[in-house]
Protein backbone atom coordinates (compact mmCIF):
# COMPACT_ATOMS: atom_id res chain seq x y z
CA UNK A 1 0.00 0.00 0.00
CA UNK A 2 2.61 2.16 0.65
CA UNK A 3 4.63 1.72 -2.47
CA UNK A 4 1.10 2.50 -4.56
CA UNK A 5 0.89 5.68 -2.60
CA UNK A 6 4.49 6.60 -3.71
CA UNK A 7 3.91 5.55 -7.20
CA UNK A 8 1.12 8.02 -7.14
CA UNK A 9 2.35 10.57 -5.56
CA UNK A 10 5.77 10.36 -7.83
CA UNK A 11 3.27 10.25 -11.23
CA UNK A 12 1.69 13.26 -10.22
CA UNK A 13 4.41 15.20 -9.34
CA UNK A 14 6.28 14.46 -12.86
CA UNK A 15 2.57 15.21 -14.46
CA UNK A 16 2.36 18.53 -12.67
CA UNK A 17 6.26 18.97 -13.97
CA UNK A 18 6.10 18.20 -16.99
CA UNK A 19 2.69 20.65 -17.16
CA UNK A 20 4.23 23.19 -15.89
CA UNK A 21 7.64 22.77 -18.37
CA UNK A 22 5.26 22.86 -21.31
CA UNK A 23 3.37 25.69 -20.60
CA UNK A 24 6.99 27.62 -19.89
CA UNK A 25 8.23 26.60 -22.95
CA UNK A 26 5.00 27.55 -25.05
CA UNK A 27 5.49 31.29 -23.35
CA UNK A 28 9.18 31.41 -24.38
CA UNK A 29 8.45 30.39 -28.34
CA UNK A 30 5.61 32.83 -28.52
CA UNK A 31 8.47 35.20 -26.68
CA UNK A 32 10.63 34.65 -29.60
CA UNK A 33 8.07 34.75 -32.54
CA UNK A 34 7.09 38.02 -31.42
CA UNK A 35 10.50 39.26 -31.25
CA UNK A 36 10.09 40.34 -27.48
CA UNK A 37 13.88 41.66 -26.23
CA UNK A 38 12.78 39.65 -22.86
CA UNK A 39 13.49 35.97 -24.55
CA UNK A 40 17.20 36.95 -25.32
CA UNK A 41 19.63 34.46 -23.71
CA UNK A 42 23.19 34.02 -22.63
CA UNK A 43 23.95 30.99 -25.44
CA UNK A 44 22.54 33.17 -27.99
CA UNK A 45 25.26 35.42 -30.60
CA UNK A 46 24.59 38.96 -31.90
CA UNK A 47 24.01 37.80 -34.97
CA UNK A 48 21.16 35.89 -33.89
CA UNK A 49 20.22 38.29 -31.55
CA UNK A 50 20.16 40.96 -34.81
CA UNK A 51 17.93 38.24 -36.93
CA UNK A 52 16.05 37.48 -34.09
CA UNK A 53 14.51 40.65 -33.48
CA UNK A 54 14.93 42.70 -36.55
CA UNK A 55 17.66 44.73 -36.20
CA UNK A 56 20.86 45.38 -37.90
CA UNK A 57 23.91 43.56 -36.56
CA UNK A 58 26.38 46.47 -36.86
CA UNK A 59 23.64 48.82 -34.60
CA UNK A 60 23.86 45.99 -32.01
CA UNK A 61 28.11 45.64 -31.61
CA UNK A 62 28.39 49.61 -32.03
CA UNK A 63 25.30 49.70 -28.95
CA UNK A 64 27.97 47.18 -27.02
CA UNK A 65 31.12 48.87 -27.87
CA UNK A 66 32.74 45.67 -29.80
CA UNK A 67 34.18 45.98 -32.64
CA UNK A 68 32.21 43.73 -35.71
CA UNK A 69 35.36 40.97 -36.09
CA UNK A 70 34.78 38.03 -37.90
CA UNK A 71 36.15 36.02 -34.07
CA UNK A 72 33.20 38.21 -31.94
CA UNK A 73 30.62 36.84 -34.64
CA UNK A 74 30.67 33.24 -33.34
CA UNK A 75 31.13 34.55 -29.48
CA UNK A 76 27.76 33.86 -27.24
CA UNK A 77 26.78 36.59 -25.43
CA UNK A 78 28.31 34.77 -22.18
CA UNK A 79 31.33 34.74 -23.83
CA UNK A 80 31.43 38.23 -24.88
CA UNK A 81 30.77 39.23 -21.40
CA UNK A 82 33.68 37.25 -20.19
CA UNK A 83 35.65 38.77 -22.62
CA UNK A 84 34.73 42.02 -22.15
CA UNK A 85 34.82 41.67 -18.07
CA UNK A 86 31.23 42.47 -18.14
CA UNK A 87 27.97 40.75 -16.46
CA UNK A 88 25.98 38.36 -18.71
CA UNK A 89 23.32 40.31 -17.31
CA UNK A 90 24.38 43.74 -17.98
CA UNK A 91 25.08 42.62 -21.72
CA UNK A 92 21.76 41.55 -21.82
CA UNK A 93 20.32 44.76 -20.66
CA UNK A 94 22.33 47.00 -23.23
CA UNK A 95 20.63 44.73 -25.94
CA UNK A 96 17.60 44.90 -24.81
CA UNK A 97 17.53 48.80 -24.02
CA UNK A 98 19.53 49.33 -27.71
CA UNK A 99 16.73 47.23 -29.69
CA UNK A 100 13.88 49.45 -27.97
CA UNK A 101 15.74 52.07 -29.00
CA UNK A 102 16.01 51.08 -32.54
CA UNK A 103 12.52 50.13 -32.60
CA UNK A 104 11.49 54.07 -31.60
CA UNK A 105 12.97 55.30 -33.74
CA UNK A 106 12.20 53.18 -37.03
CA UNK A 107 8.68 53.36 -35.63
CA UNK A 108 8.58 56.79 -35.66
CA UNK A 109 10.75 58.09 -38.93
CA UNK A 110 8.26 55.01 -40.39
CA UNK A 111 5.29 57.49 -39.03
CA UNK A 112 6.39 60.32 -39.95
CA UNK A 113 7.40 59.58 -43.78
CA UNK A 114 3.69 57.49 -43.75
CA UNK A 115 1.98 60.93 -42.53
CA UNK A 116 4.22 63.04 -44.63
CA UNK A 117 2.41 60.80 -47.95
CA UNK A 118 -1.02 61.54 -46.58
CA UNK A 119 -0.91 64.87 -45.90
CA UNK A 120 -0.80 66.14 -49.34
CA UNK A 121 -3.36 63.77 -50.21
CA UNK A 122 -6.03 65.03 -47.14
CA UNK A 123 -5.20 68.18 -48.08
CA UNK A 124 -6.27 68.01 -52.11
CA UNK A 125 -9.70 65.99 -50.54
CA UNK A 126 -9.77 69.70 -48.55
CA UNK A 127 -9.61 71.45 -51.64
CA UNK A 128 -11.88 69.73 -53.48
CA UNK A 129 -15.10 70.88 -50.95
Amino acid sequence: MLLLCLAVSTTVYAASSTYHAVQHLQQQSALVKAGDVRSIRPWMTIPYVAHLCHVPTAYLYQALHIPETPSVQHLTLHALALRTKRPVDSLIRTLQQAIETYRQQHRTSSSTSMAEQAAPSVMAEGERL
